[in-house]
């Protein structure tokens, strides 16, 4: 196309690629773009990392009694099992608030006992172990357990070491009497169980060591079950709550963090928005690099519109001008963006800078969708298309004579 040849040229003017001014509304370009790759990677990452730890350390569907412990896990199957859609396993659990001493430090923990034989087909515990192994056997008359890798931190515990962990049990004659029940576990593993809160007081141990440990025979907190989809849970949980005269209480993997999914859901939009006014910002630069060019080939439209050729003809040359540097600037934006993510992936490897404490991760998984870089990059070129317009038809209507005069 001999319009898209006369663009390529007046950007090559001087014997150089771009001028000064286009040069800025380039990297403006770039830059708006590269924001644009690595705030939707971010967020899209905050939102998968946050749903991959909760059913790799949660589960799909927690199910138990209100107010009430069961009494052994077929009580609850028989009448859950029915509601629950792509049910796939499930494995009973036991939740114990205690305290944590070692190294003359206490700590307030959750205490978890787990079937050994099927926690693993419903939670992905084994591929978070830092350090050890997943042995919830005993070792000396000790059972085994394995902590979160910040409470191995906050009591300087190292894998082979005892701990006691300490439960206040009511006496049986007066409720307001306590005596404190303890017990030796040998730590077996250190666990990065991807949450904060999970991580700095988690303690997993074997449903048996945990059911006599609090002396509760064969009781059992809940179970957690595995579907085949993760949003067969959510509508599972809204079955379960919905039945009214059900003694059972359901929580999936959402809603558990219903509030947060909730806002990052409302939050993506609101972040791309305000990171593409730079790219808005950007096309009104190849808008006003425009402009400056029709009036610096005054005369050569002058000259072109003598030989004959047509305002549409002038019209494409500056549009293609505009979406030539539009272009190039997106795809080295993108480029830009994904280098961007790559050194955020590695900066949180190698310095940690995400604080666990504020953002409930320590890390993100930053996720770069194929079809948001498609997005970015068709939006992108529609600003810059649409920049082109105004001084592309100020160059087109141009009077061919007013352009010979300066010849």
């Amino acid at each position: 196309m001999l319009s898209l040849k006369l663009a390529w040229r007046y950007l090559n003017s001087g014997g150089k690629f771009l001028n000064f001014t286009s040069i800025l509304a380039l990297i403006g370009m770039v830059i708006g773009v590269a924001s644009l790759v690595v705030s939707m990677a971010v967020v899209s990452g905050y939102e998968t990392t946050l749903k991959k730890t909760l059913i790799d350390v949660v589960g799909h569907l927690i199910v138990v009694k209100r107010g009430k412990s069961i009494e052994g896990e077929n009580e609850v199957l028989t009448q859950i099992k029915p509601m629950v859609e792509g049910y796939v396993e499930h494995t009973p659990f036991v939740v114990i608030e205690a305290v944590m001493a070692h190294n003359k430090k206490v700590g307030g923990v959750i205490l978890e006992g787990v079937e050994p034989q099927t926690v693993s087909k419903v939670l992905s515990l084994k591929k978070r172990i830092l350090e050890g192994q997943f042995n919830l056997g005993f070792k000396d008359d000790y059972p085994n357990a394995l902590i979160g890798k910040g409470l191995a931190k906050k009591f300087n515990i190292k894998i082979g070491d005892t701990f006691r962990v300490v439960m206040p049990q009511s006496t049986g004659y007066n409720r307001e009497q306590f005596r404190p029940r303890s017990q030796k576990f040998n730590l077996v593993g250190i666990l990065d169980l991807g949450r904060y809160d999970y991580d700095t007081r988690y303690i997993l141990t074997s449903l048996s060591a945990a059911q006599d440990f609090a002396e509760i025979n064969n009781q059992i907190t809940g179970v957690r079950i595995r579907v085949k989809k993760d949003e067969q849970a959510i509508v599972a949980e809204q079955k379960i709550k919905n039945d009214t005269e059900s003694p059972y209480w359901a929580r999936s993997w959402k809603g558990a963090n219903a509030n947060l999914f909730e806002a990052i859901k409302y939050e993506k939009p609101v972040i791309f928005f305000v990171v593409f006014i730079i790219v808005i910002a950007a096309g009104f630069n190849i808008s006003s690099t425009l402009f400056v060019s029709v009036m610096k080939r005054f005369s050569d439209i002058g000259v072109l519109k003598a030989l004959g050729a047509k305002s549409s003809f002038m019209m494409k040359i500056f549009t293609w001008q505009g979406l030539l540097i539009g272009m190039i600037g997106s795809l080295l934006g993108i480029i830009l963006g994904l280098a961007l993510c790559w050194l955020l992936m590695w900066g949180q490897d190698k310095f940690g800078f995400l604080p666990a404490e504020v953002y409930k991760i320590a890390r993100i998984q930053l996720e770069i969708r194929p079809m948001d870089l498609v997005f970015i990059l068709l939006i992108s070129t529609l600003v810059c298309f649409l920049s082109t317009l105004a001084p592309a038809i100020k160059g087109a209507r141009l009077n061919p004579v007013e352009g010979l005069r300066y010849e």
